[in-house]
């Protein structure tokens, strides 16, 4: 089905000047999109860029812009932080509605930040070839197990980790 919103152009029509954001950034959650890609019980993580969590490993991950479908957003997202363009909606699963809460944002350090985030898996086959993007140092795949159980990743990839884990019987070979 063919959406009005594949004709907007979202990098000129939704993004909004830094005033705009900051104030929307105090006074409303955002709500985004994390992408858990797993291949061989390995799953992929980004060395983040920019706050929040400049300099964590973390999935890759994008908010959803208004009058964005978020199939849309998935898809935009796999495409614009990956560079993958064979991944379609149904390879993914939705693992949840989570909080996140950061004492930080994109806009500076005193403007905390709340994502309700909307994390999808995708089990894959083999490791597809990753295209840097300006919101990663680098990407690399870390087993699972350790994720969920290293104190040096993020709680929020702790949590992942083991969803992942305790969901692996439930993806589609």
């Amino acid at each position: 089905m063919k959406s009005i919103i594949n004709h907007l152009n979202f990098k000129e029509d939704l993004i909004l000047d830094k005033q705009t954001f900051k104030d929307v950034i105090k006074n409303a959650p955002l709500v985004s999109i994390d992408l858990c890609l797993v291949c061989n019980d390995q799953l992929l993580l980004g060395k983040r860029n920019n706050a929040p969590l400049k300099g964590e490993w973390f999935t890759p991950g994008g908010r959803i812009y208004k009058n964005e479908t978020w199939q849309h957003a998935l898809l935009r997202i796999v495409k614009a932080e990956l560079g993958l363009y064979d991944l379609r909606v149904e390879d993914f699963t939705l693992m949840g509605m989570w909080d996140h809460f950061y004492k930080n944002s994109a806009i500076d350090q005193n403007t905390s930040t709340h994502y309700i985030n909307l994390p999808h898996n995708a089990w894959l086959q083999s490791k597809p070839e990753i295209t840097l993007d300006d919101q990663h140092a680098k990407f690399r795949w870390f087993d699972l197990a350790v994720v969920s159980s290293d104190e040096k990743f993020h709680s929020y990839m702790r949590n992942y980790a083991s969803w992942l884990l305790n969901n692996r019987g439930n993806k589609d070979d």
